[in-house]
């Protein structure tokens, strides 16, 4: 199973690309599965030395992998903000299989703009909006990624089109047991 963690700072299009990078990859015939990974961290309040809730998500990965390779999962789409390898190598480790990471990016303009229009005013859209130039900052340095597309003026299944290229994702040969 080839495990595909779409990245990027908030307000990127890492949910939005994710459906479409699976809807693509169904397409070509591809088994392919999209797990939305925060709202499985958001089901239980995150304690305090673990804000995002990553024990909680990678004993979810770890808990399901068996049902995913018993479905003939063939890709697996993690949409999910990764910002150390070692949170990377925790889902590889999780799934039992290598994760590549590709980085959405968008400019600042665009993802303020998605922003504003996805968040009511308030604390949590002010939130988004300080938190999104600084984690875009954070993961440009930090070099988790395999690749980096940009999600900016082209539709959703554009993106994921060109995701599939540059993994180089096909429709499988051998037979599913």
């Amino acid at each position: 199973m080839l495990v595909v963690a779409l990245s990027g700072t908030v307000g990127a299009g890492k949910s939005t690309v994710a459906v479409a990078l699976r809807d693509a990859l169904l397409a070509r015939g591809i088994a392919a599965g999209e797990l939305d990974v925060d709202a499985i961290a958001n089901e239980t309040v995150a304690p305090a030395d673990d804000p995002f809730n990553e024990r909680v998500v990678v004993a979810h990965l770890r808990t399901m992998r068996p049902h995913w390779h018993d479905a003939g999962l063939d890709v697996l789409i993690l949409p999910r903000v990764i910002e150390t390898a070692a949170q990377r190598d925790a889902y590889a480790d999780a799934l039992g299989e290598p994760v590549r990471v590709v980085r959405i990016d968008a400019p600042a303009a665009t993802r303020h703009a998605r922003l504003t229009a996805r968040h009511e005013p308030g604390p949590d859209r002010d939130w988004h909006l300080a938190r999104t130039d600084v984690l875009a900052d954070l993961l440009a340095t930090a070099e988790v990624e395999d690749l980096v597309v940009t999600n900016d003026g082209l539709a959703p299944s554009a993106v994921a089109e060109q995701i599939a290229e540059l993994l180089d994702v096909r429709e499988p040969t051998d037979e599913r047991a």
